[in-house]
């Protein structure tokens, strides 16, 4: 599957080299929102993120456990399904970090063409436009993103908060796996976060209360 889709491509570029046509503004932040919120990206995310918390898991635990077993057969086994284990989660890791640097490249385009009918005056900021970045949160592909990063945020704590645990220091190798899943989500959570909210900045940019909350703000 395509992270970004070819007919995306163009668009990303014309808003990156600040080319595009006024004419093809809504056409063009439609269609590159709707290629990021794809529920086949949200479900290539879901999958690596699972891949990558269990593969660290299970991966330290194995290692952990192989210091149980008597050198021998065993041992080695125990040791290979671990290093098999977190070898996956690099993998998954990596799907990430893809995720993450498509989705930022589709986003900012998104946002660019998105202001550009403002910020050239082909379209004046009027009162109606209030309603679209606050109403775009209960749209069902963003509001389960940002359900997503809700959750993210409780593993991320959960995961950070083990180096208090009190048998942190007699387990350290399962210890170093919750803190891995805590920074696995915190990073998860703050990739879709920073969508949604470049998504939003760029429909506020019709709305004339926050452009002149954020001028005034700017000292413009």
């Amino acid at each position: 599957m395509p992270l970004i889709r070819p007919a995306s491509l163009p668009l990303i570029r014309a808003a990156e080299d600040g080319s595009g046509e006024i004419g093809q503004a809504d056409a063009a932040a439609r269609a590159l929102r709707e290629d990021y919120e794809r529920w086949s990206r949200l479900g290539w995310g879901a999958l690596a993120y699972l891949g990558a918390v269990l593969g660290t898991l299970f991966g330290l635990a194995m290692l952990d456990a192989a210091s149980d077993v008597s050198v021998g057969a065993g041992r080695v086994a125990v040791l290979a399904i671990g290093v098999a284990a977190l070898s996956i989660s690099v993998v998954c890791l990596l799907v990430l970090h893809r995720l993450w640097r498509t989705g930022r490249r589709l986003t900012i385009a998104a946002a660019w063409w998105l202001r550009l009918p403002f910020r050239t005056g082909q379209r004046s900021r009027r009162a109606p436009f209030w309603f679209a970045p606050r109403t775009v949160q209960y749209e069902p592909r963003i509001l389960t993103r940002t359900t997503a990063s809700a959750l993210l945020f409780l593993v991320a704590i959960f995961g950070l908060s083990s180096v208090f645990f009190t048998d942190a220091a007699r387990m350290p190798l399962l210890t170093a796996a919750m803190v891995s899943i805590g920074v696995i989500s915190a990073l998860c959570m703050c990739g879709i976060v920073g969508g949604i909210m470049r998504i939003t900045s760029g429909l506020a940019e019709g709305d004339p209360l926050w452009i002149g909350v954020r001028d005034r703000v700017r000292g413009e």
